[in-house]
């Protein structure tokens, strides 16, 4: 089973250290801890360690076009699926309120930014979706590594809490919903997104039918 590295710390979502409720709101949360990054050739070395037949230069060969070729799809308003693990999409980034008047509406304004989105696999045969990701994994405390049992105070990554990531889940055969959208065997996708940063003022919305074969976003 595979082992989560974890350190607990302190934090009230969606407040600042020096704000005068933080201490009353304040709570314990676990956050993960990631020992490196792996670089797309530390990948190739291995999936190629894994009793490949290919050598790392040729993993880092079918890596690269993999890459480009997502990137050049993505940007043909398509979707790509990486069976088994997810799928990923772009959305646009609207500036803050919009606009209100339609005869004004220009892409060139509105468009802030593209944003790249994944959704994780929910099929049956490799469920990625976060309930059933938990279950592939056991945790490890970093504090029984590192014999330091300090816990901090910290301001949490986003208001919603890094650390207290809840999702909301609702899963049967024909789909999954997860807090990156909604999707269906069927092809149906909404999203009601405000992450901030590129968007703080607004809602990203967004459907697909692949039947039509149109998607906004």
């Amino acid at each position: 089973m595979s082992k989560i590295i974890y350190r607990k710390v302190r934090t009230a979502p969606g407040l600042k250290l020096t704000d005068a409720n933080w201490n009353a709101n304040a709570a314990y949360y676990a956050k993960a801890v990631s020992l490196e990054t792996l670089s797309q050739r530390d990948m190739a070395r291995h999936i190629s360690s894994h009793g490949s037949p290919y050598t790392v230069d040729v993993v880092m060969g079918v890596l690269e076009a993999y890459r480009n070729c997502l990137i050049e799809q993505l940007l043909e308003s398509k979707k790509v699926k990486v069976d088994g693990l997810g799928t990923f999409y772009v959305t646009i980034a609207n500036k803050e309120g919009g606009e209100k008047d339609i005869t004004k509406f220009n892409i060139s304004n509105i468009a802030q930014g593209l944003r790249l989105r994944f959704l994780p696999d929910a099929s049956q045969e490799e469920n990625l979706s976060s309930k059933e990701f938990l279950k592939k994994a056991s945790f490890i405390d970093v504090s029984t590594l590192t014999k330091d049992n300090t816990v901090e105070d910290e301001e949490s990554d986003n208001d919603n809490g890094d650390e207290n990531d809840n999702e909301n889940e609702n899963q049967n055969q024909s789909g999954s919903t997860t807090n990156s959208g909604n999707e269906n065997q069927g092809g149906n996708e909404n999203e009601n997104e405000n992450t901030g940063g590129d968007n703080t003022g607004g809602n990203n919305g967004g459907g697909s039918n692949t039947g039509d074969g149109w998607e906004e976003g």
